[in-house]
C-alpha cells in the first residue's frame, strides 16, 4: 500500500482522531477568525436544533451553543468529545447534547424531524461520502450548511517532500458539490479566504508531529526538516505557521 493510501485509510479511522485530539484542541485558538467567518454567515434562529457532524474539540459548537435553543454534538472520537465537555463546562454551556457515535452509526430515525439545521465542519472523512451527505440531509428540516477546504490540502512543495507527487488526498468542494448535484440537491456556493495558523514548541516538536501526522517514514526526515527550517516563522518563543488558504461553504435550504 503506498504511504499516501495508508494516511487515507487512517484519517477514516476513530483511532486517528484519538491520537491527536489535545493537538487539535491546542490549535483551536488560532483559528478564531475562521471560526467568526463560519458563524457570521450561518442564519441561525434562536430556537434552532443544530446538529453538528463531527463537531471535535467544539471550536464551532460552544460559539453555536451561545446562539441557539440546543446543539447536538456527534463525535466518534471519545477523546475530542471529552476535550469538548471540557471546553463547554468552561464557558458555562449547558444546552448541548454530546453523542459519541460516526455520523454511520447514528440511529437516525431518533432524530429526524429534531434538527432545524446540520452542520458538517471539515468533518467529511467518511469511506462513503454520497451516504453521508444524504443522511445529512435526511436529518435538516430548514437547512444544510457544509464547510470544505477550497485550498490545496497542503503545498504542492510537501506534498512532492512526503509522497514524491502531487496528490488528490480528499473530495474538495467541487467533489462534493457534483456529488450533491447527481443526488438532485441544487445546492449554493461560497468561497471566502481565511489565515491557517499553527503553533510549535521547536523546529524538533514541529518535524515529530509532521511525521507522526502524516504518517512520514524516517528517511524523509531531513528533506521534512529542511522545508521547515524554510517556511516556519520564530516569534515568541514560538514556531509559527501561516498559510492563507480558502473556505468553501456550501448550503442548501429544505422545503417546509
Amino acid at each position: 500500500m503506498r504511504l499516501l493510501d495508508t494516511y487515507r485509510a487512517e484519517i477514516c479511522k476513530t483511532s486517528y482522531w484519538d491520537k491527536h485530539a489535545s493537538e487539535f484542541n491546542e490549535n483551536m485558538v488560532y483559528m478564531d477568525d475562521l471560526t467568526k467567518s463560519q458563524l457570521d454567515n450561518l442564519p441561525l434562529l434562536p430556537e434552532y436544533i443544530v446538529l453538528d457532524v463531527g463537531a471535535g474539540t467544539g471550536r464551532l459548537t460552544i460559539p453555536l451553543a451561545n446562539r441557539v435553543k440546543q446543539v447536538i454534538a456527534l463525535e466518534p472520537s471519545k477523546n475530542m468529545l471529552e476535550l469538548l465537555k471540557a471546553n463547554a463546562q468552561k464557558r458555562k454551556r449547558t444546552n448541548i447534547h454530546y453523542i459519541n457515535s460516526s455520523l454511520e452509526d447514528l440511529q437516525a430515525y431518533d432524530y429526524i424531524g429534531l434538527c432545524d439545521v446540520v452542520i458538517a465542519s471539515f468533518s467529511l472523512f467518511m469511506p462513503d461520502v454520497e451516504a453521508a451527505l444524504l443522511k445529512i440531509d435526511a436529518l435538516a428540516k430548514k437547512g444544510v450548511y457544509l464547510f470544505l477546504s477550497a485550498s490545496k490540502w497542503m503545498t504542492e512543495e510537501l506534498q512532492q517532500i512526503i509522497y514524491g507527487e502531487t496528490v488528490f488526498n480528499w473530495p474538495d468542494y467541487i467533489y462534493i458539490y457534483n456529488i450533491l448535484h447527481n443526488l438532485g440537491i441544487l445546492a449554493n456556493v461560497e468561497v471566502w479566504s481565511y489565515t491557517s495558523t499553527k503553533s510549535f514548541s521547536s523546529i524538533n516538536d514541529a518535524v515529530s508531529r509532521f511525521m507522526e501526522l502524516y504518517h512520514i517514514p524516517y528517511e524523509k526526515e531531513g528533506k521534512l526538516r529542511e522545508y521547515l527550517h524554510r517556511v516556519l516563522v520564530e516569534s515568541d518563543g514560538k514556531f509559527w505557521l501561516r498559510r492563507k488558504m480558502k473556505v468553501a461553504m456550501i448550503w442548501w435550504t429544505k422545503m417546509e
